[in-house]
């Protein structure tokens, strides 16, 4: 399997990526800036400026960009929008790491109300392994 982390130099991106990894799965990091992961697989490019063709090598893309800015959240969207079409009509996966922001639809209405145990969560999804 070959993994690409876009965003891979943010805090959940770096994790993602040091997880992978250590589990020995060929990950390869989508950063903007110089890297700052432990893969030495790079490819520098603004998220908003990817194509098909650069992920063409991969079967799963993992989305963890991030916007801490209130007044830019609407990224976000935009972000899973460009993904979603990139990988669109293909056999792909794209998984998208959400944080407790994303959880709310506006400041007053949470989305989720209550956390979900961690072995509820565990049997929801699947870890990858070697």
């Amino acid at each position: 399997m070959k993994l690409a982390i876009v965003a891979a130099n943010g805090k959940a991106g770096q994790l993602i990526t040091k997880e992978a990894y250590d589990r020995g799965i060929d990950v390869t990091a989508i950063v903007r800036s110089s890297n700052k992961t432990v893969t030495d697989q790079v490819i520098q490019k603004d998220l908003f400026d990817l194509t098909t063709d650069d992920i063409a090598e991969f079967d799963v893309i993992i989305d963890a960009f991030g916007q801490p800015d209130e007044n830019k959240l609407d990224e976000h969207s935009k972000s899973m929008k460009h993904l979603g079409d990139l990988v669109s009509n293909s056999n792909k996966r794209l998984l998208i790491i959400g944080r407790a922001g994303s959880l709310y639809a506006d400041f007053a209405q949470a989305m989720v109300d209550e956390a979900v145990k961690a072995q509820q969560i565990q049997q929801r999804f699947a870890v990858f392994a070697k």
